[in-house]
């Protein structure tokens, strides 16, 4: 078998382990392993394709320089990298709120005018307007409603990633639908 094959076999951890030795190829295998996942993530959150990118780069930037952040036994890889993702995600809203809030800059940032991922897959406007819809959840409820849409986590995971209790992490799922499915049902009710 080929040295790129016997790298595509290994786990996370081994590749971290690679990584901090400075190998690029084990660091090119986890970004495809993992790159669109955080990438979808950190687009659902924010909706706009310039900022998941940055969101992206700056996590996978820190794996490059510190591969050893992860702690084996406390979460796995990717219930630990979710965290780092999320945790980008509230950050830079919170930077959004007070860039806001404070009186510098020349005004509010441009739009992004490029379609959602989720608009240009489905080339359809409804689900292009629940994608909308989801961005104007709360932080938390959306970042759980993405974690368990797009990501397929479980209650334990998300409630790991967001640093709550499982109740919790289900309280914020069952919030999010609620809010979605009465946005959805008034709109219906006016069309």
């Amino acid at each position: 078998m080929a040295e790129g094959a016997d790298e595509e076999a290994l786990a996370d951890a081994d590749l971290l382990a690679r990584i901090a030795a400075g190998d690029r190829r084990a660091f090119a295998v986890l970004m495809r392993r993992h790159g669109d996942r955080v990438r979808g993530l950190a687009l659902g959150f924010g909706g706009r394709s310039d900022e998941a990118d940055d969101i992206a780069q700056d996590v996978f930037l820190m794996l490059w320089r510190r591969p050893d952040a992860w702690r084996p036994g406390q979460a796995t890889f990717t219930t630990w990298l979710y965290r780092v993702v999320a945790n980008r995600c509230l950050d830079r809203a919170r930077r959004r709120r007070l860039r806001r809030w404070l009186p510098f800059g020349d005004g509010p940032e441009p739009a992004d005018d490029a379609p959602t991922a989720l608009a240009a897959l489905s080339g359809r406007d409804h689900l292009a307007a629940v994608a909308r819809m989801i961005r104007t959840l709360p932080e938390r409820q959306r970042l759980a409603l993405l974690l368990a849409v797009q990501g397929g986590r479980s209650n334990a995971e998300i409630a790991a990633i967001l640093g709550v209790s499982q109740g919790a992490a289900e309280q914020l799922l069952v919030r999010a639908r609620r809010t979605l499915r009465a946005v959805i049902d008034e709109r219906e009710m006016r069309s």
